[in-house]
């Protein structure tokens, strides 16, 4: 007699490609998501420190920094930071001493972060 082999058919391994397929397609964009929402957090955290270094400098130098290179000297060795997904740190324009009118960093990509000391 003839023995019958156990082996998976075709249309089995076509159907669980297919699920892995649909599986993937549906995870990838929340990948995608969860990595800008990490540059985004980088990013402000960056712009956060910035400007908190900024407030040191003003401190120093009875005046804000015009740019972010500015800083560089008060930043540990003595390198600045980029924003993970390219944009670049400009200080808000009109920006002063006060409460009311803080001086902060924005990206230009991600925008601003918070002027106070928590971020």
């Amino acid at each position: 007699m003839l023995r019958k082999k156990r082996a998976f058919t075709l249309i089995e391994l076509m159907i669980v490609i297919a699920v892995i397929g649909i599986l993937a397609a549906m995870a990838l964009p929340n990948f995608k998501h969860a990595r800008d929402r990490a540059r985004q957090a980088k990013c402000h955290e960056y712009t956060a420190l910035l400007t908190r270094t900024a407030e040191i400098y003003y401190i120093d130098n009875k005046c804000y920094p015009q740019k972010a290179e500015d800083l560089n000297s008060y930043l540990g060795k003595g390198q600045g930071f980029q924003c993970p997904a390219g944009g670049s740190f400009n200080p808000l324009s009109g920006s002063g001493v006060g409460e009311n009118n803080p001086f902060v960093f924005l990206c230009t990509i991600h925008q601003c972060a918070s002027s106070t000391w928590g971020g």
